[in-house]
């Protein structure tokens, strides 16, 4: 197991509103709202964390560069993919690649 399937078995076991807390603690390193694909819809919706969280709900669709290997959270988390407002979390990537 990787260390993203740790962190995400960890997580898990955590009660939902806890684990709420720990989203809310880790957005302020998220480098989202930096991103050049990043916009004013998704700054309105508080949309951030897409690597854990999934992909914008309706905000984000134009591809304009990805920043996320530079997160803080990427090494942390163990992350491997990229794009995440569109494509969705690294566990819906690493699903559909499994899956495909």
């Amino acid at each position: 197991m990787d260390t993203f399937e740790n962190q995400m078995k960890e997580i898990a076991a955590i009660k939902k509103q806890e684990r709420w807390k720990i989203y809310d603690g880790k957005k302020g390193a998220c480098v989202c709202p930096s991103c050049p694909s990043y916009n004013t819809c998704a700054d309105k919706g508080d949309e951030v964390l897409f690597c854990i969280l999934g992909m914008s709900f309706k905000c984000i669709r134009d591809d304009l560069g990805c920043i996320c290997p530079g997160c803080s959270l990427y090494p942390e988390y163990g992350l491997l993919k990229k794009t995440y407002c569109m494509m969705g979390s690294e566990k819906d990537q690493r699903w559909d690649e499994r899956s495909g």
